[in-house]
């Protein structure tokens, strides 16, 4: 009898500003059976790949025999791929020609060696956001499942979420002036991309939060799995800024929220297409910053975590 060839898994792309709920969004989705994710307890579960937003502006034209060596030692040296499972002679024997073919291979192939192959994969790495119509012409059949959460909540988050105390006045309005910024930005552009096509879908962090029943099924929805009452039970810590802090610290002192309000409304005035191209033409003019834990493991000598 002839074997029953497998379709390939579907590609999903968890988006979202950082601290909006996309790590628990992202956990969640991989907690269904028929899905998969790179995950890791020191990531609170799953693991950003930032693939498209720093390894595919780093190291030139996979084509060139050289770029592809110098990506392909990096790459699978990097925590990302290590816990995948996957050899590093895998990929060099598998010689992609382009980024997306690459990271495509990668996660295909992760997905068919689980125990039981996945129908979906699930990735999630914030700064894919405002290059979100770029990952939808390079994977056609992906599904794309996007959070925006209130902004205020957001901007309190993130002022704390490096573990330094956040600057106080001026610094401080400077600090508050960028993160409405992008708060405005990234809802506005995540709302517009969502309805520009198919197989995308925006939650709200607050919806999650008081139903998370419906708000799940919505995505498994869009992703073509069924939505099962399992998926909510998470065995990862929640990755919160103010864990063991009193809940008055939380929030924004009445001069932060009138800066924000100020600021939010200001944003709101520039068209979300122009204001994303002048906020990624600035990320392009300056060199990649690689965040600490992308190479933990390797720079660790073993597992972290």
């Amino acid at each position: 009898m002839a074997s029953v060839k497998r379709s390939r898994p579907t590609p999903v792309f968890v988006l979202g500003l950082d601290r909006s709920g996309t790590t628990w969004l992202a956990n969640l989705l991989a907690n269904h059976p028929r899905a998969i994710a790179v995950q890791a307890p020191d990531h609170f579960g799953v693991h950003e790949s930032i693939f498209f937003s720093h390894f595919a502006r780093a190291y030139g034209d996979l084509e060139d025999d050289r770029c592809f060596q110098r990506f392909a030692t990096d790459f699978t040296e990097s925590d990302y791929y290590r816990l995948t499972g996957i050899e590093p002679e895998w990929l060099q024997a598998r010689r992609p020609r382009s980024y997306p073919e690459a990271f495509r291979a990668v996660m295909d192939e992760f997905a068919v060696r689980q125990p039981t192959p996945a129908d979906a994969w699930i990735e999630k790495s914030p700064a894919h956001t405002l290059i979100a119509d770029r990952l939808a012409r390079d994977f056609p059949d992906a599904r794309f499942v996007a959070i925006v959460r209130r902004p205020r909540d957001v901007i309190a988050s993130r002022l704390v979420v490096s573990g330094r105390p956040p600057p106080g006045y001026p610094a401080r309005l400077g600090r508050l002036v960028r993160l409405a910024r992008d708060c405005s930005l990234y809802e506005r552009w995540l709302r517009a991309f969502c309805e520009r096509g198919g197989g995308r879908v925006l939650l709200t962090y607050e919806a999650l939060a008081t139903e998370p029943e419906s708000e799940v099924a919505r995505a498994c929805e869009v992703i073509g799995v069924e939505f099962e009452p399992e998926l909510l039970d998470l065995r990862w810590d929640r990755n919160t800024s103010f864990k063991g802090e009193p809940k008055r610290s939380r929030g924004l002192s009445i001069p932060d929220r009138i800066v924000t309000i100020t600021a939010l409304a200001g944003f709101g005035l520039i068209p979300a297409e122009r204001l994303r191209a002048h906020v990624v033409a600035r990320q392009h003019r300056h060199d990649v910053e690689w965040p600490s834990w992308v190479w933990r493991r390797r720079d660790a000598g073993g597992d972290v975590g």
